[in-house]
C-alpha cells in the first residue's frame, strides 16, 4: 500500500476509534446518571416509535450517500490518477457514516434520559455498533479503493 494510503487508513481508524469511543462514553453516562424513581416522560412510546423511525430513515440512508459523495471523487481518480484527492473524500463519506451512525445511539440516550428505559438505549446503541463493525475501515477496502479507478470496491474480486 502506498505511503499515502497507509496514512489514510491510519488516519481512518484513529477517527473511527473515537466515534466508537463515543458510544461507551454514552453507555458510561447511562450506568452513572442516577435516575429518579418518576421518569421526566413517563409515557415514552410515542416518542420511542418517532426515534425509532428517524433512525431507520437515517440507517437506510447511509450506503446511498456514501456512495454519492465518493462517486465524483472516482471518476476524478479515474482521470488524473491523484489518490490524494480520492482519499479525501474517502476520509470525509466515511466520517460521514460513522458521525450518523452515531446520532442513532445519541437517540437512545435522550431516550434513556427523559424515560429511564436502559433497554430502549441498548437496542438502538446496539444497531449504532453493529454498523460501526460493519463499516469499520479495512486495509483490503482502501487497496480495492485505489486499485481499480472508476468502480466500486464491491465490482473488484476479492483478492484470494
Amino acid at each position: 500500500m502506498p505511503n499515502a494510503a497507509a496514512r489514510h487508513f491510519r488516519r481512518l481508524q484513529l477517527m473511527c476509534s473515537g466515534i466508537l469511543a463515543s458510544l461507551v462514553a454514552y453507555a458510561l453516562i447511562v450506568a452513572v446518571v442516577p435516575w429518579p424513581p418518576e421518569p421526566a416522560l413517563p409515557q415514552g412510546e410515542p416518542l420511542l416509535w418517532g426515534f425509532a423511525f428517524l433512525a431507520a430513515v437515517n440507517l437506510v440512508t447511509i450506503m446511498p450517500v456514501y456512495r454519492v459523495m465518493l462517486a465524483g471523487p472516482r471518476r476524478v481518480f479515474a482521470i488524473g490518477q491523484q489518490p490524494e484527492r480520492l482519499l479525501a473524500a474517502h476520509f470525509v463519506a466515511h466520517l460521514t457514516a460513522f458521525a450518523r451512525l452515531d446520532a442513532v445511539s445519541l437517540l437512545g440516550l435522550v431516550l434513556y434520559l427523559l424515560t429511564g428505559r436502559g433497554d430502549w438505549f441498548a437496542i438502538f446503541t446496539g444497531v449504532a455498533a453493529l454498523g460501526m463493525v460493519v463499516l469499520w475501515p479495512r486495509r483490503t477496502k482502501v487497496a480495492a479503493l485505489l486499485a481499480a479507478p472508476g468502480l466500486p470496491p464491491e465490482a473488484i474480486a476479492a483478492p484470494q
